[in-house]
């Protein structure tokens, strides 16, 4: 979506001596990147559903290049829709969650999940950003991240280089703000896992939490993909 960007994942890249390249499928006619150009694929967040292709046809076409991408072995991470878009091409169910998880909300994370290496210096649990209404269950082969209250499974970690999370940590504080004033909709209705909008400014301290987790997890994948280049 037009107004969900990198965040502070561009900001470490950029102060680490890596570009970062766009491209906006969901724009008329996108011009799909070459796989030989590119070493990573960070797929973002939208207020869409991975299934709806018939009204948002570019999401065929963006599940189409993630497999392509998958298949060629490219190092990955996927943010919220983006994480349930590589969780249903590795094969795994996306669908409703039996509850909306909006607000900053404690993922406490697998024992399983923080002794893989892209996972190194992840503590055992942190309180982060979410925003989705749909979940999904973990691909075959994969291992899950972890668990919230409202959420069974976090995101997984699939392979060596590949990561799909639900949860955002690469919000910043303007982007909060943004995402609060676009879809703050999903906040009217009182529910137990939706935080109102004076609750997350309370909370807007925690973004440094989920910041700290992206850092340690983008340099674990650059040192992945450093080691392989080698």
């Amino acid at each position: 979506m037009p107004d969900e960007g990198p965040g502070h994942a561009a900001d470490w890249l950029a102060a680490h001596g890596h570009s970062l390249t766009f491209t906006k499928l969901f724009e008329p006619k996108p011009i799909f990147p070459v796989l030989s150009d590119f070493d990573g694929l960070l797929i973002l967040g939208g207020a869409m559903s991975v299934h709806d292709e018939d009204q948002l046809p570019w999401l065929r076409l963006e599940k189409a290049f993630i497999k392509e991408a998958l298949r060629a072995g490219k190092i990955t991470l996927a943010i919220c829709l983006g994480a349930q878009l590589v969780a249903e091409a590795l094969g795994g169910e996306v669908r409703p969650n039996h509850a909306p998880e909006i607000g900053f909300w404690t993922v406490r994370f697998s024992a399983r999940s923080l002794e893989h290496p892209l996972l190194r210096g992840w503590p055992e649990k942190a309180t982060v950003l979410h925003w989705h209404l749909d979940t999904f269950t973990v691909p075959p082969g994969a291992v899950r991240v972890g668990m919230s209250a409202a959420t069974a499974t976090q995101g997984f970690v699939w392979g060596d280089g590949v990561i799909g999370l639900q949860f955002h940590p690469e919000m910043t504080v303007p982007m909060v703000e943004k995402l609060m004033e676009l879809e703050g909709h999903e906040q009217a209705e009182e529910q137990e896992f939706v935080q109102t909008a004076e609750q997350i400014r309370g909370k807007l301290k925690s973004v440094w939490k989920g910041r700290k987790l992206l850092e340690a997890l983008l340099a674990n994948l650059v040192a992945l993909h450093e080691s392989e280049a080698g």
